[in-house]
């Protein structure tokens, strides 16, 4: 297998647009891997009523099993007498006309389910554990009310979106858009090349900020247009090697002896994405975070890059970039 004028074709498509907003700010960066920590650690919960959960898991449990199962949802409900145990460790949520049985024996959740009351509104944020939630959350009479069906961080961040059908020239990729995200100010096509996919600039968005560049980027790529032969299906290995020609291409770094470090992640679904960090240094001595994030499928991948300086007051949409992450079909 061989690459069809690779380095050529790809060079120019990012790498004039990340050196451009490198040059944005100045002073030392910490060197922490935000955007990994992010998809490993914080969990994206969807907002469901507690009677259409429970109408789903009587109308068939083994379909319930198989699409709910180790699913992160997001429910409010009421606290009754009796609701919870006497150790603290189990808790009963009733909706209008039916409860959930959810698992509050985590040694924090536990502390905070000592503290309801009956009359009491909670919010559980958790885990579908066959017939019950495991909760990693409690949040006790909430001031908001989810949307239905919306994603949601705790506690009281909800995502909407749009979905984006355009990425792959059949059509068969698709990602969930955050709705400020939307904006001619933040977004922009990539077009170079032959590489079709969108860039956004975060730092215009709310909280706005002048200094620290926020970027992502996501566009597909198609194996059909750089390997000869094409392959029916490229094994892991073939796919690593295009990706890592993909982050040179970027980074302006062609020659062999560069080493790229790609690993395997998984989603918070369990989808297996390709992941490599670097930190990138231009002239100007500031010290920059990049994150590559892959989704291969059988006929090409997408590809996703997080580029910010990494300063707490730097990051600001890191759950945005997550959900689109998290929300990618292909």
């Amino acid at each position: 297998m061989s690459f069809k004028g690779f380095a050529k074709k790809f060079t120019a498509c990012l790498l004039a647009l990340v050196i451009v907003l490198f040059n944005t700010s100045v002073g030392a960066a910490e060197k922490t891997a935000k955007l990994r920590s992010c998809l490993e650690t914080v969990h994206m919960y969807q907002v469901f009523p507690i009677d259409f959960i429970t109408s789903m898991a009587a109308e068939s449990p083994s379909r319930f099993k198989d699409n709910y199962d180790d699913r992160y949802m997001a429910f409010t409900g009421q606290i009754r007498f009796g609701s919870v145990s006497d150790n603290h460790k189990s808790v009963k949520v009733y909706g209008p006309n039916h409860y959930i049985e959810v698992d509050t024996s985590e040694q924090q959740v536990k502390n905070i389910a000592g503290l309801l009351k009956p009359g009491d509104y909670v919010t559980v944020y958790g885990q579908v554990d066959g017939k019950e939630v495991d909760a990693e959350y409690l949040y006790i009479n909430p001031d908001f009310e989810f949307p239905s069906l919306q994603y949601v961080f705790y506690p009281d961040m909800v995502v909407e979106g749009e979905t984006i059908t355009d990425l792959a020239p059949d059509g068969h990729v698709s990602f969930s858009l955050p709705a400020d995200w939307k904006d001619d100010y933040v977004m922009g096509r990539l077009t170079n090349n032959g590489v079709n996919g969108y860039q956004f600039f975060l730092n215009a968005i709310h909280p706005q900020n002048l200094n620290y560049a926020e970027n992502f980027y996501i566009f597909y790529f198609t194996y059909e247009t750089y390997l000869n032969p094409v392959k029916k299906n490229p094994d892991s290995a073939d796919v690593r090697d295009i990706e890592g020609l993909v982050i040179k291409n970027i980074l302006g770094v062609l020659s062999g002896d560069f080493k790229v470090d790609i690993q395997g992640i998984k989603r918070q679904d369990g989808a297996k994405l390709d992941y490599c960090t670097t930190v990138y240094k231009p002239a100007d001595g500031n010290d920059y975070r990049l994150e590559f994030v892959f989704k291969p499928d059988s006929t090409g991948f997408v590809c996703m890059l997080y580029l910010y300086y990494p300063n707490d007051g730097a990051v600001s949409h890191l759950r945005e970039v997550s959900y689109v992450i998290n929300s990618i079909k292909n």
